[in-house]
């Protein structure tokens, strides 16, 4: 799928935060490179506190990078931009805005006039199964709903990438697992790039072309690992022996990582 192209390039991308309050400084991410290819879904997996977030947030513009540099379409990235859209675990929705509100914000602080906004944003709410709901608050939504918002919000904004961070994380099994199934959906007819960080090994593989695993802090890229299951990916392939297979192999991956950040190192 246009593997070819280099939609977004990480070149040696380290990140230390300062020493607080007579500490010392702490090294959240090893220089780190990474090259995505266009309609590439990236999951990104590692154990809790490798700096997989924060390599994330780099991307998104929303942290600044101690070493490297991030090029997405040849330009680089200096801070947050329409270009990329992000969805976090958080429900991050305004409140004080409808369902179709908040999915049109980005175009509106973009100039795009209300007529075809509101049209866009619609598309948008069908296509995530909220068309039923355009006129709800957030309050009056579950948290499965709530996300679904956020994603249509992000993509309405058609950005060149799409960055989610643990973006299930806070839904129960059976909503993430749909939720799951929606947004392999999306992308499979959307052909969108995409960056997820998640640290559940059935998640990244149900979803993800490839996944990339970080070591325990400081973070780096331990391994790359190619997903080749078939598109469309029905949730019955998770029981599959391909994707069991592939399992076992990331939970020794991931059981390493976990025991040595488990041990302080």
């Amino acid at each position: 799928m246009g593997q070819n192209v280099s939609k977004l390039i990480i070149e040696k991308v380290g990140k230390i935060f300062p020493a607080q309050r007579g500490g010392q400084p702490t090294r959240a991410l090893m220089p780190t490179s990474l090259s995505v290819g266009d309609n590439d879904f990236i999951t990104i997996l590692g154990p809790s506190g490798c700096g997989k977030s924060t390599l994330l947030r780099i991307i998104g513009g929303l942290e600044r990078a101690t070493e490297g540099r991030i090029m997405l379409d040849g330009a680089e990235v200096k801070g947050p931009g329409a270009d990329r859209g992000f969805v976090f675990q958080s429900y991050t929705l305004f409140p004080w805005l409808t369902v179709i509100e908040n999915i049109a914000f980005g175009l509106r602080e973009k100039g795009v006039g209300e007529r075809q906004r509101l049209d866009i944003a619609r598309d948008w709410a069908s296509r995530v199964g909220l068309s039923g709901f355009v006129d709800h608050f957030p309050r009056q939504l579950s948290g499965g709903m709530q996300q679904r918002t956020a994603i249509a919000r992000a993509l309405a904004n058609d950005p060149k990438i799409l960055l989610l961070d643990e973006p299930f994380g806070a839904l129960d099994n059976q909503t993430r697992a749909l939720m799951q199934e929606m947004l392999l959906g999306i992308w499979e007819r959307e052909q969108k790039t995409v960056l997820f960080v998640t640290h559940d090994i059935e998640e990244a593989i149900f979803v993800g072309s490839r996944v990339v695993v970080m070591s325990a802090r400081p973070g780096r890229i331990k391994a790359d690992i190619p997903v080749d299951l078939p598109h469309p990916r029905p949730y019955t392939i998770k029981t599959s022996p391909a994707f069991v297979a592939l399992k076992e192999r990331l939970v020794e991956e991931i059981r390493v990582e976990a025991v040595l950040a488990a041990e302080g190192h």
